[in-house]
């Protein structure tokens, strides 16, 4: 795993560089994931997935346990000589096509319950946010850093300095 502690102390470098000399400038850190996690609005929303993923969960069990005794009715039916060759190879593709449909549905739930995360997510992270901006700004912090991930939380406005960088190693 990466050290992030480097990133971090020449990012706060690069940015106390960039500020003005005679200015002495405050930085922050939080763990912004166990903030969000606090929040009382992580319950309701939490249960709201909840509820939408065990919808999702029955009727995967539902198409699942329809295959499963589709399949134990042919092999049935097979094993007995009750089927020509023809219709069970027939049968035998009608299953392969449910169960890829069941792997289909099974990959696309996963992603519907991803994105209703983030969706339900999304307002209670933005209100945190805009709390760290807020308090940032009340308390004169240069810089907030997240230690969950290490990115900058809140940062004051710099100039971005990638073209004078590029023109010192000789890149356009």
């Amino acid at each position: 795993m990466l050290n992030k502690t480097p990133f971090l102390v020449v990012a706060a470098l690069f940015v106390a560089a960039a500020l003005p000399a005679q200015t002495t400038y405050k930085y922050g850190h939080m763990n912004f994931g166990n903030l969000v996690e606090l929040m009382p609005d992580v319950k309701a929303a939490e249960a709201q997935l909840k509820v939408f993923a065990d919808k999702l969960t029955a009727t995967d069990d539902s198409l699942t346990k329809s295959f499963q005794v589709d399949y134990e009715a042919l092999a049935k039916a097979y094993q007995a000589g009750e089927l020509t060759p023809v219709v069970a190879q027939q049968k035998q593709a009608e299953l392969e096509k449910r169960q890829q449909a069941i792997q289909e549905f099974e990959e696309n739930a996963n992603k519907l319950v991803s994105d209703k995360r983030n969706e339900l997510l999304k307002p209670i992270i933005d209100k945190v946010q805009q709390a760290v901006n807020q308090v940032a700004k009340a308390n004169g912090y240069a810089m907030i850093f997240d230690t969950s991930t290490g990115a900058a939380l809140y940062a004051l406005e710099t100039e971005d300095i990638t073209p004078l960088v590029k023109k010192h190693l000789g890149m356009q």
